[in-house]
């Protein structure tokens, strides 16, 4: 009898980002220098996948299956001493 193939990967019906106006700011004009020893930082953008509804899809209705939604982040990497920020951290928010 042959093994059973692992299920597919569903593909993703849709994509979001979420930034707040100071985010927005620092991810286009910020000056992306580490806070702790001065290095030049790099962007690192990864994802986390929401299912069921989209973030505040409550309020303006979807016209999307927000069945698997890639949901981008953003984080900067200090090669210098290794550190790791999230975008809302370098930009001043509570985030």
């Amino acid at each position: 009898m042959a093994a059973a193939k692992p299920p597919k990967p569903e593909k993703h019906t849709a994509f979001c980002y979420s930034f707040t106006p100071r985010e927005m700011w620092y991810f286009l004009f910020g000056k992306k220098i580490c806070p702790r020893c001065g290095g030049v930082l790099c962007r690192e953008k990864g994802y986390v996948t929401l299912h069921g509804e989209m973030p505040h899809s409550r309020d303006k209705p979807n016209r999307i299956d927000a069945s698997r939604v890639k949901c981008y982040r953003y984080r900067y990497a200090c090669d210098a001493c290794g550190a790791v920020f999230p975008l809302g951290e370098l930009a001043g928010g509570g985030r």
